[in-house]
């Protein structure tokens, strides 16, 4: 496809089609964005489209369109003025001509700018730091490429090698591989915030030597720094940060999508259950919350209150036990973004969990995207002291846990960003994180220690139904909110003459919530009774597992 190989050829008919100079504004774009929005309106469509990442960067030309599905890192980079469009001399021939340079690093080699600078246009870039999306699953990795990504790169001419480089304290996760790119974007209309996950589609342009101290700044070549990518973006969309890749362009299902997820969901529900319980030594009860754990986001916060959440515990004293590492198996195999934190000491003494700096914006293990699952090891800890950078770690993950907040700590302020973070605890007792929900595991003695493995096919299935109905809009109806209302009251009256414990506002709101995430894994999109009642039940079975003996 030759808009691929030369998308700036494309930009450049309708440049000279549509420019009109007295009508020049920051946001015109003279009908780029709306033209590469119809060509690659499609899945289909997009998966033509080369992926830019560690193993491409060496191939791809410059000045080819590429896509990148990444995390914005950092929006404040420094802007830039640039090169809107100018009159320029082709060569060898000399015929002069007005062309844009908006989506390319400028000239090419074969033009050369005149002497008309009353004829030069200047535009004004903002740059993101971007980087490959922490934590993603390899089969996420998988459906984004295009299964015919070799014949999708025949006949691009292969130019100087181009060295992928990253500033590492700009990722999350320490010593974990990954890929980084300046992304320019030329329309001030692009509300793009930190951890915002996107995909760019747009121009791959040379590597700019970044400084990696204090500031941003683009250098010269003769600068310290690594050299980034850059990629000048004609398409910048938001993904949803809990779809899965392969339901629609955005990551949402459609609506027969997710009619036809609905019809299997009990089905789908028990054989997921099945499949986690295997790596929670046959505890079905723990499996079934932890499926009502994958399900949660945070779908709503009125007056400050955070609807949604739903950090879990999973508390088990057995010596060197492999739930930690089985339950990360079996999250990595079904969730788009997945990432197993060991919480020693050293990594809570010495490293950071939250985003910090000066003028250079560093990164912390919870700057991840929406809709990331971290699953926290308390059982590597060792005995110690936790010193003050530890402390403000676990405080930061206890914000994250109670508020689903992270502040990023400047030197003179702090400033709070919203989170939805899937928080998963093991811990030989209660963590040191407060959660929503704790209980001991119980261990079923007859289940087997190796695991068996579903077939792709059930993994597909599995996936598609913890994106669809994560997602799915979820009713509470009146009929039923006042049946739970008249229910509570009386339950508090029977309770107060019994002289029992009362049950609290804070109880029925956890049952409400609880109520939520059991209607949705049964494929209900409307709460009823059946789901409720069955709400309640796990309600009090949590109460009696939380205070029980770890085994």
């Amino acid at each position: 496809m030759s808009v691929i190989e030369r998308p700036l050829e494309t930009i450049q008919e309708l440049f000279r089609k549509n420019w009109k100079e007295k009508a020049f504004t920051d946001k015109d774009d003279f009908g780029v964005t709306k033209h590469f929005q119809e060509l690659f309106d499609t899945s289909e469509k997009l998966s033509k489209i080369p992926v830019l990442d560690a193993q491409s960067i060496n191939t791809l030309p410059l000045n080819s369109l590429v896509r990148f599905k990444c995390m914005v890192q950092d929006t404040e980079l420094s802007q830039e003025v640039a090169l809107f469009a100018s009159t320029i001399s082709n060569k060898p021939n000399g015929e002069e001509a007005f062309v844009c340079h908006r989506y390319s690093d400028g000239p090419q080699e074969d033009q050369m700018l005149t002497s008309h600078q009353n004829q030069e246009l200047m535009d004004l870039r903002s740059s993101y730091y971007c980087v490959s999306v922490p934590g993603q699953s390899q089969w996420v990795k998988d459906a984004d490429k295009p299964a015919d990504l070799d014949a999708a790169l025949d006949g691009l001419r292969l130019q100087e090698a181009k060295a992928s480089e990253v500033i590492a304290e700009r990722f999350p996760f320490p010593a974990v591989s990954h890929f980084a790119v300046v992304v320019k974007t030329h329309s001030s209309d692009v509300s793009i915030g930190v951890t915002d996950m996107v995909e760019v589609i747009g121009v791959l342009g040379a590597s700019d030597k970044v400084s990696s101290g204090d500031s941003f700044d683009f250098q010269g070549e003769s600068a310290a720094g690594p050299r980034i990518p850059t990629v000048h973006a004609i398409l910048m969309n938001k993904v949803d940060d809990h779809g899965h890749p392969e339901l629609a362009v955005n990551g949402r299902p459609t609506k027969s999508d997710l009619e036809k997820i609905v019809k299997e969901a009990k089905t789908i529900r028990e054989e997921l259950i099945q499949y986690i319980a295997q790596a929670v030594r046959g505890d079905k009860f723990a499996a079934e919350l932890v499926l009502l754990h994958l399900l949660a986001r945070v779908y709503s916060r009125p007056s400050g209150a955070v609807l949604g959440k739903f950090s879990l515990n999973l508390k088990d004293s057995t010596a060197n036990s492999p739930v930690a590492q089985s339950l990360e198996k079996v999250f990595k195999s079904v969730l788009p973004k997945v990432h197993a934190i060991p919480m020693t000491l050293a990594n809570l003494n010495k490293n950071y969990f939250y985003p910090r700096g000066e003028e250079q914006l560093c990164s912390g293990m919870l700057q991840v995207t929406r809709g990331t699952l971290l699953l926290l090891d308390e059982t590597a800890m060792e005995e110690g002291t936790l010193i003050d950078q530890g402390v403000k770690n676990l405080k930061a993950v206890s914000d994250v846990s109670l508020y689903q907040t992270l502040n990023y700590v400047f030197p003179y302020n702090n400033l709070e960003f919203q989170t939805d973070i899937s928080l998963l605890i093991i811990s030989f007792g209660s963590s040191l994180v407060p959660v929503d929900c704790g209980i001991t595991l119980t261990p079923e003695p007859s289940t087997p220690e190796q695991q068996s493995e579903p077939t792709e096919e059930k993994l597909q299935s599995f996936r598609r139904y913890i994106s669809a109905l994560r997602l799915a809009e979820y009713k509470f109806s009146e009929d039923m909110a006042k049946e739970i209302e008249t229910e509570f009251m009386e339950q508090r009256k029977a309770a107060s003459a019994a002289g029992s414990t009362l049950i609290t506002p804070n109880d029925l709101a956890f049952n409400i919530s609880l109520a939520r995430l059991v209607a949705l894994s049964r494929g209900e999109l409307t709460l009823n009774r059946e789901c409720w009642d069955h709400a309640v039940s796990l309600s009090k079975q949590i109460k009696v597992r939380s205070s029980a003996t770890t085994q």
